[in-house]
């Protein structure tokens, strides 16, 4: 009774919006210039590689996160300048739909993206769409909240006098530039896991009484990322096997090399403790496991659905609906996404995995789409 009440409430934006999808039903060549290297460019669900074979009720579930924090944003609040003029007060109709049928099943989830919403392939001003896709997990590590022989190596939070400038380098950091500024979280026993922390952005660190403390990503210093797995293979450090599991096992044998290749990432990462159960991405959402996505937030907005196909994955054909809701100081560049696995005991395996070349689709609530062609 309630659904069949708020059906009638909305009736009006239902016409109006069915009306929308005539509209731009044939409007094929829609094209949208984004900022920089960006352009967005019109396509059917019909174009996405096995679509219909997707869980849509779970990528709901996702983006329904997205919309509890767009709820409590005023209706001016910008929430997609790099692609245009969107705000807020465009996504409310689309938000309250998805909370209406929640739960009613994948089929009518599907229905619903495909009824509200519109795909666009991403692509740059040269017509290229495939970019490198990555996966990241949260690793669980040892820790201590004091500093011990056993647990020496501190996990920081974010100092508060950083801005958009570099700040001190991943070496410097180390050799105790931030010492005395009370911005030790807490201290773990592995310096290796530690970097792969940072990597990763986000973890959980067991205390000796068994607490699980969960870090989120509070920022980074501002430096450039440089990936030490490609260093190590350039230079013939490491031969033979030279996956992520194969680099992070050389990096615990060889402990007198380890800093030196560490400090090669000027990168560095800072936390705060998390007091929430869910992992928050850097969009200040909780994340979902295999359908929450990082973007460079520079030239992508948070909160919206993404259609990610990704070709030779080793674990087996990977198309799905994922929401943007998180962003990596190594995630840089117009096609160029990381995909959260979630922190059970096989994430860091189907993360480490992924690392191909794929493309992916921006789904734009049906309402954007007529903002757009008005504006042509």
């Amino acid at each position: 009774m309630n659904y069949i009440l708020y059906y009638f409430k909305k009736l009006h934006i239902i016409l109006y919006l069915s009306l929308l999808i005539f509209i731009t039903s044939c409007i094929s060549d829609l094209v949208i210039s984004g900022k920089g290297n960006i352009e967005l460019k019109r396509v059917e669900f019909t174009e996405l590689r096995n679509w219909d074979q997707d869980n849509h009720s779970m990528a709901l579930i996702s983006f329904l996160n997205s919309c509890k924090k767009f709820s409590s944003m005023p209706d001016s609040r910008m929430i997609g300048s790099q692609i245009g003029h969107i705000f807020v007060k465009d996504f409310r109709d689309v938000c309250e739909i998805g909370h209406v049928i929640r739960g009613m099943g994948t089929l009518q989830a599907r229905n619903f993206f495909e009824n509200w919403f519109v795909p666009f392939k991403v692509t740059d001003k040269d017509n290229n769409s495939y970019g490198k896709f990555t996966g990241y997990y949260i690793p669980t590590l040892n820790g201590s909240r004091t500093k011990t022989e056993k647990y020496k190596y501190p996990v920081y939070a974010k100092p508060k006098n950083i801005d958009n400038n570099p700040y001190y380098t991943r070496e410097e950091i180390e050799k105790g530039a931030l010492r005395n500024q009370d911005l030790e979280l807490l201290y773990v026993d592995d310096k290796v896991d530690l970097f792969f922390m940072h990597i990763q952005g986000s973890g959980n660190v067991v205390i000796d009484d068994g607490v699980i403390i969960r870090l989120s990503y509070a920022g980074n210093n501002n430096q450039p990322f440089s990936s030490i797995g490609k260093y190590m293979i350039e230079n013939d450090i490491i031969s033979g096997d030279k996956s992520y599991f194969a680099i992070k096992k050389w990096l615990k044998e060889n402990p007198s090399e380890t800093s030196k290749i560490l400090n090669m990432n000027f990168s560095y990462i800072f936390f705060a403790e998390n007091k929430d159960d869910s992992v928050i991405g850097g969009a200040n959402v909780p994340l979902t496991e295999e359908r929450s996505i990082a973007i460079d937030k520079n030239i992508l907005p948070y909160g919206y659905p993404f259609w990610v196909d990704v070709e030779d994955y080793e674990l087996g054909e990977y198309q799905k609906l994922l929401i943007s809701q998180d962003t990596g100081s190594a995630i840089k560049g117009t096609i160029r996404a990381d995909i959260f696995f979630g922190s059970d005991k096989d994430s860091e395996e189907r993360a480490a995995n992924m690392n191909n070349i794929g493309q992916y689709y921006i789904l734009l609530p049906i309402n954007l789409v007529d903002k757009f062609l008005a504006a042509k």
